[in-house]
């Protein structure tokens, strides 16, 4: 394989355009996102829980995003583990929906 062919290669792996460091800064811009959006839930959940308030959506919320992760992460890892944590998650996130609109 010559050289032309390895960077055909390459750009045709890199359809999105970004190298190997663009795309690692990429997914952990996500990581840091999905954090800070995790820690926000909890925050208002707390305040709604000590004001005895039902905080079901923000539950929801947080559920929903790790049961799409980890379903990802089965997807393309094939770990029975993550199709577990995916279905619990998944479980939690639409009897939460269901409390909220019931509450």
């Amino acid at each position: 394989m010559d050289k032309k062919e390895i960077l055909e290669k390459n750009k045709e792996k890199n359809r999105n355009g970004l190298d190997e460091r663009e795309q690692r800064v990429y997914n952990f811009s996500f990581g840091i996102g999905a954090v800070i959006v995790g820690i926000l839930c909890l925050v208002f959940s707390v305040y709604k829980a000590l004001n005895r308030e039902p905080f079901y959506e923000y539950v929801a919320i947080i559920t929903a995003y790790l049961c799409t992760t980890f379903v990802y992460q089965f997807k393309n890892l094939k770990r029975l583990r993550y199709l577990i944590s995916g279905l619990v998650t998944g479980i939690a996130a639409v009897i939460c929906i269901v409390l909220f609109f019931m509450v």
